[in-house]
């Protein structure tokens, strides 16, 4: 009798056969008895599986995570070596940038017709200077390296002039007088 249970419980009987049991079942009160606790412990077991599989999913999905972050743990240390290396080159190692500063060079000149400026800031290139209204006053701005620089202005193409607001100042080697700029770095 335990056999057909179990074969009732498995789903192991044809239909013919499942006909049989339960009529079976339905006569004898002693086999009815032993089919209800089989399928109670059946019952009992399925529940305990399913709870062993459940925290079995949890402690492999634990795993898998903590395998995960014990891989990516030295690729985080590393990039945070990295890092620190970084900071701490670029904290003891200071390479030099020259900054550029904008300049703004303004010259009172009413009685010329166009204005040039020339120096070492644009490798003695001529780079022609804005009048500004009607005023008598020339202006152009330029981005200039930090340090010492040399300049004049020329008049109509022809006249050359040093800087009238700059003290500094030192003769060129054709009879010309060129301004001294000293450009200081920005701290």
């Amino acid at each position: 009798m335990d056999y057909l249970s179990s074969m009732y419980i498995d789903d192991e009987m044809g239909l013919n056969d499942k006909k049989r049991f339960v009529e079976k079942v339905r006569v004898s009160d002693m086999f009815y008895k032993q089919t209800i606790e089989l399928l109670d412990q059946e019952q009992l077991i399925q529940a305990q599986s399913f709870e062993l599989n459940q925290a079995h999913e949890k402690q492999k999905h634990r795993r898998v995570r903590l395998n995960l972050f014990r891989s990516l743990k030295p690729l985080g240390l590393m990039g945070a070596g990295c890092v620190t290396a970084a900071l701490i080159l670029f904290s003891f190692f200071k390479i030099p940038v020259p900054e550029n500063h904008n300049n703004r060079f303004l010259l009172f000149e009413p009685a010329a017709k166009h204005i040039e400026i020339v120096g070492s800031f644009t490798n003695w290139q001529r780079i022609s200077m804005k009048r500004i209204g009607s005023s008598g006053y020339w202006e152009l701005n330029l981005k200039i390296d930090s340090g010492e620089h040399r300049f004049s202005y020329i008049l109509d193409g022809m006249n050359q002039i040093s800087d009238p607001t700059l003290p500094g100042k030192e003769n060129d080697d054709f009879g010309g007088e060129n301004s001294i700029l000293s450009v200081q770095k920005c701290i």
